[in-house]
């Protein structure tokens, strides 16, 4: 799970089909639940949210800016017990203000430097993050034997043999140059991972950590939703739409809609408290979708609308 603004988080799960369908039918709901607890996972969730039935991913809604989250994924049994299937790392969600003024110093990076970086980064995330470490071992395991072993005991010293083949199954653009994390790091080696497994000849790559599977009945659903967020004086009045919309208490709002095809238009205004002044946005939206073979429709909110001013 991460945070992708102020009050709202982004969490994953990766589950092949069939373990999806299990814990789906063994659930009451037949669907799965995420849990978002507010610092660890003890007392009572902060929201509690019903998922669909066919969905690896979901966005949370958190009231509380500059705060730490965690979250489980699990489901309630037709008798009330509740099972845990998997859990997330705590993240913090950013402030919901504007960052004080400060002096900042620049740096030349030399051009040479950010990717030797990089393996230092991976050499030290290797001892702690798990899917790092087990992306790297399946990497050993699938044609890079020179690679260190990650399981069982953190990697103490690399060879200059081992960091020149990390090296190798690494591409970066050379044109980016940029600081990465560990979660970024860990998407680029499963990446790699999965080219070449799949240059194998293997089919289908459910989950780069959980094994290989032969993909069985090919199936491809698509959705779109939007979400309309802002920020102005907490004091002020905003309207989508001519609609008026609660601000919290510091400023912001967030909207959610869902997405079909066709054209929208939500124009959005702010007006001072004391209505001397004002700015406006005319936010314009169009949605066309070409289907080529046989595409379902990924399954929504229900009580998600199209964005339409009678719908703010």
């Amino acid at each position: 799970m991460t945070a992708r603004d102020p009050h709202w988080l982004y969490a994953y799960w990766d589950l092949t089909r069939e373990q999806q369908a299990k814990f789906n039918a063994q659930s009451s709901d037949g669907h799965l639940i995420l849990r978002v607890y507010a610092g660890k996972l003890e007392g009572h969730p902060v929201c509690e949210i019903h998922v669909h039935p066919e969905s690896r991913h979901w966005f949370a809604h958190v009231e509380r800016a500059g705060d730490s989250y965690a979250a489980e994924l699990g489901y309630y049994s037709p008798l009330g017990r509740w099972t845990r299937i998997a859990v997330s790392s705590a993240t913090v969600t950013p402030p919901d203000a504007a960052a004080a003024e400060g002096d900042v110093e620049f740096a030349t990076i030399p051009f040479e430097f950010p990717f030797a970086k990089l393996i230092e980064i991976i050499k030290s995330a290797l001892r702690d993050n798990l899917p790092l470490a087990q992306a790297v071992e399946e990497l050993r395991r699938h044609g890079h034997p020179e690679l260190p072993r990650t399981n069982g005991t953190p990697v103490a010293t690399w060879t200059v043999q081992q960091e020149q083949a990390l090296a190798k199954v690494i591409n970066i653009d050379e044109g980016r140059r940029v600081w990465m994390g560990s979660l970024e790091i860990t998407e680029l080696i499963r990446r790699r991972l999965a080219r070449e497994i799949s240059s194998l000849g293997v089919s289908s790559l459910s989950s780069p950590f959980g094994g290989l599977e032969q993909s069985k009945g090919f199936w491809f659903n698509v959705n779109a939703e939007l979400i309309i967020y802002g920020a102005t004086e907490p004091t002020a009045r905003v309207t989508l739409g001519g609609h008026e919309i609660k601000l919290r208490s510091g400023g912001s709002f967030s909207c959610r809609f869902a997405l079909p095809d066709g054209k929208y238009d939500l124009p959005a205004v702010a007006v001072s408290a004391d209505g001397t002044d004002g700015r406006a946005a005319d936010l314009k939206f169009s949605r066309q979708t070409e289907y080529l073979g046989d595409v379902g429709t990924h399954p929504q909110d229900p009580a998600l609308k199209p964005p339409l001013p009678e719908n703010v």
